[in-house]
């Protein structure tokens, strides 16, 4: 599987968009409309991409315990409305 993960610290939360797909043109494409929807947000996400195996989060947090520490998105929009609001 590949994930695709999306980090921001804002408003002192750690928070963490993911997508994660057996097809790596599907997150690519996640990747690129991540992208688009965050160019205007006047923040700095780090940006992950990742093997694993399976497509869940708790999977990418067993390869690297770093991410525990994230509070996980998987809608998209919603992630990108609650990282607006605490700007």
């Amino acid at each position: 599987m590949i994930q695709l993960v999306e980090l921001v610290t804002v408003d002192n939360e750690d928070l963490a968009y993911h997508y994660g797909s057996d097809n790596i043109d599907e997150v690519f494409e996640h990747e690129r409309l991540f992208n688009e929807w965050i160019k205007d947000t006047p923040l700095s996400f780090s940006s992950h991409i990742l093997a694993t195996e399976d497509a869940s989060f708790d999977s990418l947090c067993e390869k690297d315990p770093y991410f525990k520490q994230f509070i996980e998105y998987h809608d998209l929009k919603l992630f990108i409305e609650e990282v607006k609001e605490k700007v």
